[in-house]
């Protein structure tokens, strides 16, 4: 019984930990999920689609750099437009230094 009662209370605490993002799990994914939360359904997916073409390094950065986004002050279509930007310059960059091995 005793048992139990401990699992109980570690698993409390654990879903406690993880409604505060202090849980397991990497710090990409939790940040993603806080990116996420503050879109609409078709925002999240255009941003998916966008991402899934990045490679994993690439990936990790860009979502620091949109975790990094203040969007306190900013419309719901100016965040979404800012997270685009920043996929869309690391796209481009990928896209310039492809070509230019190609050339080279």
């Amino acid at each position: 019984m005793n048992v139990n009662g401990t699992g109980s209370m570690m698993q409390t605490q654990m879903q406690m930990r993880k409604m505060d993002g202090t849980g397991g799990g990497n710090g990409g994914a939790n940040g993603m999920r806080d990116i996420m939360q503050s879109l609409s359904p078709d925002e999240r997916n255009t941003l998916k689609e966008q991402l899934s073409s990045v490679s994993e390094e690439d990936k990790k950065s860009l979502i620091e750099q949109m975790k990094e986004v203040d969007k306190t002050n900013m419309s719901s279509d100016d965040y979404f437009q800012t997270l685009l930007d920043i996929v869309n310059q690391t796209n481009t960059e990928n896209s310039s230094n492809n070509i230019l091995s190609i050339y080279a």
